[in-house]
Formats: structure tokens, sequence, C-alpha cells
């Protein structure tokens, strides 16, 4: 499970061709994402991957807290 993320910042464009491991900074949730075009909309699903949740929170001292949001 070493997958290197990316630091991104408010506004920075990214490209999103292949798809994406998103990981939250605060709380460590990951979600695996894909785009579609599909009649000239482009399309995004997201789906939470457990596992990398678990290894992140556990291997990289974030809390799984919400608190932080209040």
């Amino acid at each position: 499970m070493a997958i290197a993320y990316i630091q991104r910042h408010d506004g920075e464009w990214v490209d999103v061709t292949n798809g994406q491991l998103l990981a939250c900074c605060d709380c460590g949730l990951v979600h695996d994402t894909e785009y579609a075009v599909l009649d000239g909309r482009i399309l995004k699903r997201a789906f939470r991957d457990r596992r990398e949740t678990a290894w992140r929170r556990q291997r990289k001292d974030v809390k799984a807290s919400i608190r932080s949001l209040k």
C-alpha cells in the first residue's frame, strides 16, 4: 500500500485522465475517482477505498475525526 499522494492546493488544475485516489488531509478518508465523457458532459464517480483509508489513517497519523470541521 505504499502509494504516494501529491499535495494539491486550492484552485490548482489537475489532470484527471487516468482517475486518481483522493485522500482527505484532515481525516484520511480515501476515494477512488473515475471520470467519463458522455454526450459532451463530464461525469465523475467516487468509491470509498476502505483498505487504503485504514492504511493511511494507521501509517500517516491522521485522526478519524470531524471535530476540526466544526
